[in-house]
């Protein structure tokens, strides 16, 4: 299993892949819903839907198996249709007062290493094989992107404020005021170029 994600990685194609985009499971909603309980097993499907339509686009089952305790999932692979069978241990930490957190224990190994995370989710992106955690698919959040936009942006405008410009990007850059050193002004300046350059290269990427 873990050589398949391996390969993924050297493609390229996990790196550029969203959380968002994925299938996901969740282990603190089996918490919530109480199927987390001592020397009990129970078998369940979850299935994913594109929003809009109501078209079909996934099927998992699984059975939690708490005298393990681990969890069994079932689900086809997407492009080959192949019928993959696999377990994933389950692990805990105790909170204060006694109460317990569960996790999912990343069922991958890659170049021969099982992957050391405890994590709350498991992600399949499109066109993989296994359910495995955020770093082995190399996810990245929507968020994350959106994220650095804006702070640039903020930065951008606080620079400008600080030498007495306006709040616009699209004017020139503000003049040294006075008593302040040139080389301080010229390093405030090429951290302004360097947030407008985050700003462009994401539109661009976006073809705005």
């Amino acid at each position: 299993m873990g050589e398949l994600i391996k390969q993924d990685r050297r493609g390229g194609r996990t790196a550029k892949t969203r959380v968002e985009a994925c299938r996901a499971i969740d282990i603190g909603s089996w918490a919530r819903a109480g199927r987390l309980q001592p020397g009990t097993i129970c078998t369940d499907v979850m299935e994913w839907k594109i929003a809009k339509s109501g078209e079909f686009t996934g099927k998992l089952t699984y059975t939690i198996d708490m005298t393990g305790p681990h969890v069994r999932l079932q689900h086809p692979q997407a492009k080959t249709g192949e019928r993959l069978d696999y377990r994933v241990r389950l692990a805990t930490t105790h909170l204060y007062g006694g109460a317990l957190r569960w996790w999912f224990m990343c069922p991958v190994t890659v170049a021969g290493r099982a992957c050391p995370h405890r994590v709350r989710k498991l992600y399949l992106p499109p066109g993989g094989r296994y359910f495995a955690c955020r770093h082995c698919w190399q996810l990245r959040y929507t968020s994350q992107r959106e994220d650095a936009i804006n702070r640039a942006i903020t930065k951008a405008l606080a620079i400008r404020q600080r030498l007495g410009g306006s709040a616009s990007l699209t004017e020139r850059f503000p003049a040294k005021p006075q008593g302040m050193w040139c080389e301080t002004h010229r390093r405030l300046r090429r951290k302004w170029e360097e947030c407008l350059g985050i700003i462009c290269s994401e539109h661009v990427r976006k073809g705005q």
